[in-house]
């Protein structure tokens, strides 16, 4: 039987995130990186085909931060860039005991246990191993990647990585399965992308726990004149609360796999 292992490489530096600059300061693009690791953890966790749910990073306090049970933690002490730490995790990982390894990146704030669970669809039933990939919003980034280890291709996470990687598949041989699905697709890359998050929320669209009270307290911040103390440096910049206030915390929020969170 296939033991799939996810692995979730996290960048906890203040360098996360950098391309929301120009809208939210260091400490909420921190906190906002955060949220959607502990979502997308919290989602893989539930999803049964998956044996261990693995977060990488060069921050041994990262399980502190998150603070959730059940989720383990590969810390690289030495950040050699992202393919090669989770080349290094793989490695690992196969020497656990695992068969595969789901490579899940940590900002996909729609990510579902029912979406992983159509993205895992018929793997333990295939004699073979393939490899599977889910498409960024683009079409050309690889959000999700199902592979066998010991890896049988080098890992080359970055610009145009679905192109690369099955270019390299291709002439190794090997297929590469590409699903294209909503809730594996939108990763939070850039500005755009934060408001088309902010905008799917309140339209009531599906969005982890953790990233949508960082989204109602966003909304709160800027909706409310009187303030209490706000994270940052400067009140025109950030947009996470230090508290959330109580209307923000009474409003509807989403959960990915409980439905509406429950109102306090």
């Amino acid at each position: 039987m296939k033991q799939i292992w996810a692995l979730i490489p996290v960048k906890t530096s203040h360098s996360a995130k950098s391309r929301l600059a120009s809208i939210m300061s260091v400490e909420d693009r921190h906190t906002l990186a955060l949220a959607m690791t502990r979502d997308v953890a919290t989602a893989l966790k539930h999803v049964q085909a998956i044996a261990r749910v693995v977060t990488v990073s060069d921050s041994p306090a990262l399980g502190q931060l998150m603070g959730l049970d059940g989720i383990d933690h590969f810390h690289t002490p030495r950040a050699q860039g992202l393919n090669k730490d989770l080349t290094i995790a793989a490695w690992w990982a196969q020497s656990q005991g695992a068969t595969h390894v789901l490579i899940a990146h940590a900002d996909l704030p729609h990510l579902t246990p029912q979406a992983v669970d159509g993205f895992l669809a018929g793997i333990q039933s295939m004699p073979a191993s393939p490899i599977r990939a889910a498409a960024c919003k683009q079409g050309t980034g690889t959000n999700l990647l199902l592979t066998p280890v010991p890896l049988p291709l080098p890992l080359v996470f970055g610009r145009n990585s679905l192109n690369r990687f099955r270019r390299i598949a291709a002439a190794a041989g090997i297929s590469v399965d590409v699903v294209r699905d909503a809730s594996l697709a939108h990763d939070i890359d850039n500005p755009e992308d934060f408001h088309a998050l902010t905008s799917a929320h309140t339209r009531g669209d599906l969005v982890g726990r953790a990233t949508a009270d960082f989204l109602l307290a966003a909304t709160a911040a800027r909706t409310k004149p009187a303030a209490p103390s706000i994270i940052g440096q400067d009140s025109s910049r950030s947009i996470f609360w230090a508290r959330q206030p109580d209307e923000a915390r009474k409003e509807r929020s989403y959960s990915q796999f409980h439905g509406p969170v429950r109102q306090e």
